[in-house]
């Protein structure tokens, strides 16, 4: 009797770990992966003590400027009143790019976690589709074995066919461990426990996200120089070429050119203001690159949308026809498969276009 109940106590707590392993799932919505991700980063607490530490370095750099200096060399002067009316700017410089480098690497992770979640609803999707292209493509086996049977196909067409059910199989294989790996990667992005214990789901459907940079009104002109306005790197750049420009003309007060002290700032001033026209000119470049890419991936969803609808039309068609007896299961077959293949199109660019949104957004948007 006691081994009775040990066993099935036994029993009872086996039978409840795969109910447990079922509920430990953790549902993420758009909103919640992102946030979940901003809050386990510990990117923003570093950025925190980086500003810290800047605002410390700013009340230094104040202190300085106003300590007394009694004489020197004609550069001593140059290099005193730098540290006096130049040094606090820059300092305060600093301080703005590292509160807007933070805001920026919030805005990376957020980005990264939803492209990284695109992929992942794709690959979900993918999976289910091949499922059901693998039940027709067995569907299919299983008409045609009969046939085969009543000598109407040669052994080799179905011999083909096991083939491409293997093939089949094997691919499904393959993007499951394929999906493993992204569900990996996405839980990396969001910070949370690697272990397969650890379930996660995305109450998210991959559909079209709404966007008007690909209306008319959108002008991609104004948009580059609203972005050239607010980005960080423009912005440092900008601010560096300012502080060169002080330097350069205090110096000019005190020293001529060929002084190697003189000649120096002047290389300083041309270098601050090589790196701001390169840094607005990579800026434009990428914008533009960005959406061009969306452009084209407008195009390709628009028309994977058209086939879609095309190769449906066709099927609703043919099932008027098998209905009333004129055309076969296995013709019908051949037709779903079809259309499977023009919705995994269509998810495929939908993901495409979804994530190259994304992308011009953070180029553009603050």
């Amino acid at each position: 009797m006691k081994r009775f109940i040990i066993l099935t106590l036994c029993f009872i707590l086996v039978a409840g770990i795969p109910a447990f392993a079922e509920e430990n799932v953790t549902k993420f919505t758009y909103e919640s992966a992102l946030e979940t991700a901003v809050e386990n980063s510990i990117q923003p607490e570093l950025d925190d003590y980086n500003i810290k530490s800047l605002e410390s370095a700013l009340e230094k750099a104040k202190e300085e400027a106003i300590k007394g200096f009694i004489g020197g060399t004609p550069q001593e002067v140059a290099e005193r009143k730098i540290i006096k009316q130049v040094a606090p700017f820059e300092a305060e410089v600093n301080l703005e790019v590292a509160k807007r480098q933070k805001a920026d690497n919030i805005k990376q992770i957020k980005a990264d976690v939803y492209q990284e979640m695109m992929r992942v609803l794709l690959a979900e999707e993918s999976i289910e589709i091949k499922k059901q292209r693998i039940e027709l493509l067995e569907e299919k086996y299983r008409i045609d074995l009969k046939r085969f049977g009543e000598g109407l196909i040669s052994e080799a067409d179905i011999t083909d066919e096991e083939l491409v059910l293997s093939v089949e199989k094997l691919e499904l294989k393959n993007m499951e461990t394929a999906l493993a790996s992204d569900i990996l990667n996405i839980k990396k992005k969001l910070h949370v426990d690697l272990s397969d214990d650890n379930k996660i789901e995305f109450d998210y459907k991959l559909e079209k996200i709404g966007t008007h940079y690909v209306i008319d009104i959108f002008n991609i002109d104004e948009a580059i120089l609203k972005a050239k306005e607010t980005n960080t790197t423009v912005y440092q750049k900008a601010k560096a070429l300012e502080a060169a420009e002080m330097k350069l003309e205090i110096t000019k007060q005190h020293l001529k050119p060929g002084h190697d002290f003189y000649d120096q700032k002047v290389y300083e001033l041309e270098k601050a203001r090589k790196e701001l026209y390169d840094a607005e000119t990579d800026l434009e470049v990428s914008i533009r690159n960005a959406y061009n890419e969306l452009m084209t991936a407008a195009d390709a969803l628009e028309l994977a949308y058209k086939r879609e609808d095309l190769e449906n039309r066709r099927l609703q068609t043919l099932k008027i026809k098998y209905n009333a007896g004129v055309i076969s299961r296995r013709d019908m077959i051949d037709n779903e498969l079809a259309l499977l293949a023009k919705k995994q199109a269509t998810l495929e660019a939908i993901c495409d276009f979804n994530i190259k949104t994304d992308i011009l957004k953070n180029l553009i948007e603050n």
